[in-house]
């Protein structure tokens, strides 16, 4: 049984399977640091042992135990380390090929997403900027998507769950990340970092689409705007 939301990425399962690892190691570690705590209270039970010892713990026999713990504790993180190389190599170092690039920006209090407009580029005169409440993103689908990611006001995170990627977003920087989705469908944008008032009101979803259906919506986009842009 998985208790996960369903991953549709291609980088998600590597990040599930590290989740698995850490919570074995921290687990294991609460589960022992727990027994230490607690065993001396029953087996130093005042029915059992009428006066208390004073132990300073810096004899060899208690002193050993320290170290080992180090030992043990630092070997995990190795362990750890080890494992997410890879997994944090792959998610971190942005692909060569980029297929689809858009601008996300977080503000007070929802994501508003940049289309590159005709001329295929971003930051130029004729960029597509959709700005609303609960409003879509649409990407294609097994593409290397690239976001662009900002904060106009405060701290955000961008936050899409099922397919493992949450990054801050911080105001004056911009920051690279990719997704390449593996299955169509309508996902959730949520901000995982408190930004005020309406913070969980700041909800937006990403559509994910064969490239047919997403080259008919950015038609139907551009056509769009250029309707609105023309009224104006």
């Amino acid at each position: 049984m998985n208790i996960f939301p369903e991953n549709v990425s291609t980088y998600g399962q590597d990040i599930d399977q590290l989740f698995w690892l850490v919570l074995v190691f921290a687990g294991t570690a609460f589960v022992i640091s727990v027994f230490i705590l607690l065993y001396p209270l029953f087996k130093n039970h005042h029915s059992r042992i009428q006066r208390a010892k004073y132990i300073t713990g810096e004899g060899k026999a208690h002193f050993k135990w320290v170290i080992i713990a180090l030992c043990v504790l630092t070997m995990s993180d190795f362990i750890i380390l080890f494992a997410e190389h890879h997994t944090w190599e792959e998610f971190e170092t942005l692909p060569q090929q980029k297929d689809a690039e858009y601008i996300v920006t977080g503000r007070q209090w929802n994501w508003a997403f940049t289309y590159p407009g005709l001329d295929g580029n971003l930051g130029t005169a004729d960029d597509v900027v959709i700005d609303e409440p609960n409003s879509e993103l649409h990407v294609p689908l097994s593409k290397n998507v690239f976001f662009q990611l900002k904060a106009k006001d405060v701290l955000h995170s961008f936050f899409v769950v099922n397919s493992r990627l949450k990054q801050d977003c911080i105001p004056g920087r911009t920051i690279t990340r990719w997704i390449n989705f593996t299955k169509e469908g309508k996902y959730d944008i949520s901000c995982a970092e408190i930004c005020g008032i309406a913070h969980s009101q700041m909800r937006n979803f990403i559509v994910v689409e064969s490239q047919e259906k997403y080259n008919t919506y950015i038609d139907s986009l551009y056509k769009q705007h250029s309707a609105t842009a023309g009224g104006n």
